[in-house]
């Protein structure tokens, strides 16, 4: 159930979700980490999905994409012209950095079509997804070691959450509209 969870949140994340699949990983992550990284393979899977649907919904209707974007909390206008600006600088080599900064995948997987083939977008999609996913799902049962190692599983997984949730806040804070 748990994998399943992770492959449906890594194709919800890179469509119209605005929760990354990170926040599963994590708590799948708390099992150990075979469990954090079997789900990050599952997100990875759900990601490659939902972002060739997204790269071929944009090449058919990219402005109807971009305005349901800027439906979705924290993507702004400003946004959407980084990602083509920096596909255009970078080519699709810029999806792996974007991210890291906090600018959705959805945005560059909807752009992708103008700067690269399906094949190489998906080639580049696996490091844009799976680097990030890879961290969390071994960083989670380390920290979690460190800072409350006796802990039982709700609590452990109760301070992964509001981890989160702080993080979140932060996010939408910074990227209000």
């Amino acid at each position: 159930m748990a994998n399943l969870i992770a492959f449906l949140w890594g194709f919800a994340e890179a469509t119209l979700f605005f929760i990354i699949p990170d926040v599963a990983i994590s708590v799948i992550a708390l099992g150990g980490y075979n469990a954090g990284l079997k789900a990050s393979f599952y997100a990875l899977a759900g990601a490659l999905l939902g972002g060739g649907l997204m790269y071929y919904w944009g090449r058919s209707h990219l402005e109807n994409v971009l305005n349901i974007f800027l439906k979705i909390p924290a993507i702004r206008p400003v946004d959407l012209e980084r990602v083509r600006e920096d596909l255009e600088r970078s080519g699709p080599i810029a999806m792996v950095w974007g991210p890291i900064w906090g600018i959705p995948y959805k945005i560059y997987a909807a752009y992708a079509h103008l700067f690269t083939s399906p094949f190489v977008f998906v080639l580049i999609s696996i490091p844009a997804r799976m680097v990030r996913f890879v961290l969390v799902a071994l960083a989670t049962p380390y920290v979690m070691n460190k800072i409350a190692p006796n802990a039982p599983l709700p609590a452990q997984v109760s301070i992964v959450i509001l981890i989160w949730t702080a993080t979140y806040a932060g996010y939408f804070y910074i990227k209000r509209k």
